[in-house]
């Protein structure tokens, strides 16, 4: 018998094996849509407020947007690369002095209470 037609070979129809797998591949390609929807909502909140911190800077201290775009630039540069991007900035918990994880508000370790995560650290 010809190997490509073997019923051993061939994909059967509800044959179980690869629906279990698109069952995975389906639920990893849901909690990647969830992570992605979750991105797109602080990006939104971080929008709003950088839009909120601007128009009050400009009202109140007649900034321009030449001033700015310098302050945007020099915070890019900090890290060395003008790159559009923030430098990952790791604190220490004061109490127990491990990396504290910027996704949370307190220390995964010790559960001391991130003070410094100020405005947005808490978006």
């Amino acid at each position: 018998m010809n190997l490509f037609w073997s019923p051993l070979v061939m994909p059967q129809p509800g044959g179980g094996g690869d629906s279990a797998a698109a069952g995975r591949a389906a639920g990893k390609a849901l909690t990647a849509l969830e992570e992605a929807k979750r991105v797109d909502d602080r990006v939104e909140k971080l929008t709003l407020a950088c839009m909120a911190m601007w128009e009050l800077l400009r009202e109140r201290t007649g900034l321009t947007e030449e001033d700015l775009l310098a302050k945007v630039r020099e915070i890019d540069l900090r890290d060395g690369a003008e790159d559009g991007k923030v430098a990952r900035q790791f604190k220490r918990c004061p109490r127990c002095d491990r990396v504290m994880s910027a996704k949370h508000a307190r220390c995964l370790y010790c559960g001391e209470p991130d003070l410094q995560a100020g405005a947005f650290g808490q978006i």
